[in-house]
């Protein structure tokens, strides 16, 4: 069967309504609640844990229905349908037919009913290439849906759909386009340009067309699919949580992909349909941060008593979530202590979903979120381009077959008339290996030079080679990177002269292309200059001479999360206060460095963080809970827990900053401050802060999603509102660091530079004081610091 193709199957989750005589059997509850638990796990694409419940809910109404009845019919097909989803084709099949025959029984050969079991047991039939079984059983299913509910009826679409399909696949074209074509004018009538069944059928039709190489009438309709598809995300972004929202744009991203596909590989240089994709992709690339934006406005504005109120219940539950998973846990064990995380983020999700409908009517002020191609090109400087990449699976549209995933490039140049090119970077496995590689060895100061050397250069072949053409004489990049490659500073790539780039170009890197016709648009001024450094991590304990004794980074421990002062984040601060002015800025160090005065202060104009951050991924996290242990001990990667991990699979509760009080607040139940986790930087309100400055390690990592950036640090201050960041992508040392950011300041006060400018001019003059302090300008000490944002 072609993989590209949608295909309907009907998942039945019967909710045994009319049921009589059994209707005082809490066993049918029971059945009906496992149902529906079957119904969302299928959902989420969790078929195997859904399985269990399907068993247990066929077994229940067996047991109280009797064999024959209907809503055994309806649990025998959802069993069916997931051992069909995981490929268990000898299990789906005779449960399949099992449930036939119950529907046929009970309602007759041409009851609807029966029709929608005829169309799945052909699907399978078509899955396991059986074809002419298939091709029975849907003629059946179509002509007693014609019949019973008419030709135009969406059902009846359906089969039509699905007959089409197989006949794609077996390579009678002729009547297969033929079928899409009818099923298409049936769901545009009846259901709308913008439904997801309309949007699908545009797709499958595109897709026969472009493997006969039709490659204009496959564009149209790929095009017309991607506008339908549009319209459908911009509905779910006005009600839907955030998790809800990627759920829902993880069963678009294959229609995506597709069109992205076709652009490449049949209208590699057709100026129009690649500015028409790249017009797709900036509306499509960071939208979820889009989407939450848009709710920070609504808060931000002041003016929606019911937003403020949700807002401050969504606070609350953040701050729960942060100390359960940073805190300690009191008695419960990792079951319990589980649970109580998955009915925050429950509770958490519907906020959200209610704060999304609230946003919605205040979205259409947001000139960003349909930014074209031509608007985003009329707002980049003079000389400068865009780089706007996508990472995107591959796709063969002879055989229907995805395939590895590849990098995309769109180069964009200013002005109206501007010209857009798409270059293939090619295989995007090699060059994640690569970029990882490349990355653990910047990470390490002990690396050597001609490792170092070898490996940037390899990269910068491989990325940035094939652009240099497009980008012809810019020295001014706008970067929206994807995937691995968003961990990456471009500045520290050498090219075939031995020179590092941040030597001949500026890079400002940005969420998604569309952000850059956004900027100047939010016109509030912050306030006062916020500093914030060398914490006092346990509240006036003192520390070991061992732990002074250690070579200082900006990060975590690796033995657990505990934190040691750093003497250079105080020097650091108050260096920059003597800059700012004293009364331009208010400071805090030591145990003053504490959280409560970053959730207090609104909107600072610069706001200075100089400490330790940190992030965890979920394989970080063991709980070892026992009756003499009454909390979490975190274990980092070289010394493995003996017990069974949890999970946390948010990454804004594995990433954060330590604050005044943060070793206190992971050794005491009950004490929350100190531990500054993305989560709880989301409820900050930034609008109108110009710039944030982490100064501490690893900063800038988190979970990478394509298409989405990176989850962590870098988003939650962008969400709360921040226009700009300076970030770190690996552990930083504290001397380096202090120098480097002194000289950034120095150079902001300056008034000759921009942001992106200022931080570039400090790194390089960082390089030749490490040159000339180490003897080699070994990049770990000067080039982990990147720009995000508006720079001027």
């Amino acid at each position: 069967m072609k993989k590209g193709l949608f295909i309907i199957s009907i998942m039945a989750v019967a909710l045994l309504t009319g049921v009589t005589s059994w209707s005082d059997d809490s066993s049918l509850q029971t059945a009906k609640e496992l149902a529906q638990e079957v119904n969302r796990l299928f959902q989420q694409g969790q078929y195997a844990e859904a399985t269990p419940y399907a068993k247990k809910a066929l077994a229940i109404r067996e047991k109280a229905l009797g064999l024959d009845h209907l809503d055994v019919a309806a649990a025998l097909n959802n069993l069916a349908l997931l051992y069909k989803t995981m490929g268990a084709y000898d299990k789906a099949e005779p449960l399949y037919r099992q449930s036939l025959a119950i529907w046929e029984k009970a309602l007759g050969p041409e009851h609807p009913d029966t029709a929608a079991s005829l169309n799945n047991l052909a699907l399978l039939y078509q899955t396991m290439g059986v074809h002419e079984k298939a091709e029975s059983l849907y003629q059946r299913s179509l002509t007693i849906r014609e019949k019973i509910l008419g030709p135009e009826h969406p059902d009846t679409a359906a089969s039509l759909n699905n007959l089409a399909g197989l006949y794609h696949t077996m390579g009678a074209y002729d009547k297969a386009e033929s079928l899409y074509q009818r099923s298409l004018a049936i769901w545009e009538k009846v259901l709308g340009q913008e439904h997801s069944y309309t949007a699908a059928s545009l797709n499958n039709l595109a897709l026969l067309y472009a493997l006969q190489e039709r490659n204009g009438e496959a564009l149209t309709l790929m095009e017309r699919a991607q506008e339908s598809d549009r319209r459908q995300i911009e509905q779910i972004l006005g009600f839907a949580s955030e998790a809800q929202q990627m759920q829902f744009l993880a069963t678009r991203e294959n229609n995506l992909h597709a069109y992205l596909n076709l652009i490449r590989q049949r209208f590699p240089d057709n100026p129009k349909a690649i500015r028409n994709a790249l017009d797709i992709w900036l509306a499509r690339k960071g939208i979820l941060l889009e989407a939450q934006k848009r709710i920070q406005d609504v808060l931000t504005a002041g003016d929606n008593p019911q937003a403020q109120e949700i807002f401050a219940k969504l606070i609350g539950i953040r701050q729960e979530l942060a100390r359960l998973v940073l805190g300690v846990s009191g008695k419960e064990g990792p079951e319990a202590y589980q649970k109580r995380i998955t009915d925050l983020t429950s509770q958490k999700e519907t906020l959200e979903g209610q704060l999304s409908r609230l946003s919605q009517a205040f979205a259409q002020q947001r000139k960003t979120r349909i930014a074209t191609t031509s608007a985003v090109a009329s707002a980049l400087p003079k000389g400068a381009v865009l780089i706007e990449m996508a990472r995107i699976k591959d796709f063969d549209f002879k055989t229907g077959k995805w395939g590895a995933s590849r990098y995309l490039a769109f180069v964009l140049s200013p002005g109206k008339g501007s010209d857009v090119s798409l270059v293939d970077l090619g295989e995007a496995n090699g060059i994640d290996q690569q970029a990882a590689s490349f990355k653990k060895s910047l990470g390490n100061s002990k690396t050597p030079a001609d490792v170092l050397a070898k490996q940037s250069n390899d990269l910068y072949k491989r990325i940035f080679t094939p652009l240099t053409s497009a980008l012809g004489k810019s020295r001014q990049i706008f970067l929206s990177p994807d995937g691995s490659l968003n961990l990456i500073p471009f500045e520290v790539l050498r090219d075939d002269k031995g020179r590092y780039l941040i030597e001949t170009h500026t890079f400002h890197y940005v969420s998604a292309g569309r952000d850059i016709a956004g900027y100047g648009i939010i016109k509030e001024k912050g306030q006062k200059t916020l500093l914030i450094g060398d914490p006092d991590f346990d509240l006036a304990a003192k520390q070991t001479t061992r732990e002074k004794e250690r070579p200082l980074t900006r990060s975590r421990q690796m033995q657990g999360l505990t934190f040691s002062r750093l003497p250079g984040t105080k020097e650091e601060v108050e260096a920059i206060a003597a800059l700012l002015g004293r009364s331009a800025s208010d400071t805090y160090t030591g145990v003053n460095a504490r959280e409560s005065v970053l959730m207090q202060k609104k909107s600072p104009r610069i706001l200075h963080l100089a400490t330790h951050g940190f992030f965890l991924s979920d394989q970080d996290w063991s709980s070892l809970m026992d009756e003499k242990s009454r909390g979490i001990t975190i274990i980092g990667k070289d010394k493995p827990s003996p017990r069974k991990p949890v999970r946390i699979e948010n990454p804004f509760l594995r990433a954060g900053l330590a604050l005044a009080g943060a070793n206190r607040s992971l050794s005491q139940e009950g004490v929350t401050e100190g531990i500054l986790t993305a989560e709880k930087i989301i409820s900050l309100n930034l609008r109108g802060t110009d710039l944030v400055v982490l100064s501490a390690c690893e900063t800038g990592v988190g979970d990478v999603k394509n298409g989405e950036g990176v989850y962590g640090l870098r988003r939650a201050f962008t969400q709360a509102g921040a226009k700009s960041l300076v970030m770190s992508l690996w552990e930083v040392p504290d001397r380096e660091t202090k120098e480097l950011m002194v000289s950034f300041y120095k150079n902001l006060q300056s008034g000759k530079m921009n942001r992106a400018e200022a931080l570039r001019h400090a790194a390089l003059k960082q390089r030749e004081t490490v040159k000339s302090r180490y003897g080699s300008d070994n990049p770990y000490y000067w080039g982990a610091f990147v720009f995000l944002g508006e720079a001027e």
